[in-house]
């Protein structure tokens, strides 16, 4: 039976280590723009509003390095926590 790491340590996966790149931070604040540009420009009413609000989701954790959902799945909150963990480069 596989067993979920619940304490936020041990080895993170490899989308856990993207997201914690810098090409990763920056497609979550790209994503957050995408939406907020979306929100504003292409969906009218409360569903544009909701859209704009949404998308300073992705720009604040990309910024911050953070990774709210990485709990889920054994992972740790502060992306920095995935950057020590990085193999060295040969």
């Amino acid at each position: 039976m596989n067993q979920v790491n619940v304490s936020g340590e041990g080895q993170p996966g490899r989308f856990s280590l993207f997201m914690a790149s810098k090409a990763g931070r920056a497609l979550r604040v790209a994503l957050g723009a995408a939406l907020r540009g979306a929100g504003v420009f292409a969906v009218e009413g409360w569903a544009g509003i909701a859209l704009a609000a949404a998308g300073v989701v992705p720009i604040v954790t990309g910024a911050l390095n953070l990774c709210p959902v990485a709990p889920l799945w054994g992972g740790h909150f502060l992306g920095a926590k995935y950057c020590a963990a990085r193999p060295p480069k040969r």
